[in-house]
C-alpha cells in the first residue's frame, strides 16, 4: 500500500497535480478492471484493482470523475482512494 505523503504543506498547484495523477490512476484501474471483465475471467473480484478510501475505509470505490468522491458517505480527494 502507499503512504500518501503529508499534503499540508504542498501548494496549490502541487496539491492540483496530485488529484489529477490521482485520477489517472483510478481510471487506469476501471479500465483495467473492465478488460478483465469483457475476457470473462472467472471468479474475479470488482474490487481486485479497487480504489478503497483511505480516510473513511468505508468507501469501496471512488465514484466519479471529478477531484472528489461524489458518494455521499465519502466525498474525500481522489488522492486519498489511489492507494
Amino acid at each position: 500500500m502507499s503512504v500518501l505523503p503529508d499534503t499540508k504543506d504542498l501548494t496549490d498547484e502541487q496539491s492540483a497535480t496530485l488529484e489529477k495523477a490521482a485520477l489517472l490512476i483510478i481510471n487506469a484501474r476501471r479500465e483495467a478492471g473492465e478488460m478483465l471483465r469483457r475476457a470473462e475471467i472467472q471468479r474475479f473480484d470488482d474490487d481486485f484493482f479497487g480504489s478503497r478510501c483511505r480516510k473513511c475505509g468505508n468507501c469501496r470505490e471512488f465514484v466519479g470523475n471529478d477531484d472528489v468522491c461524489r458518494r455521499s458517505a465519502c466525498r474525500h480527494n481522489a488522492s486519498q482512494h489511489a492507494t
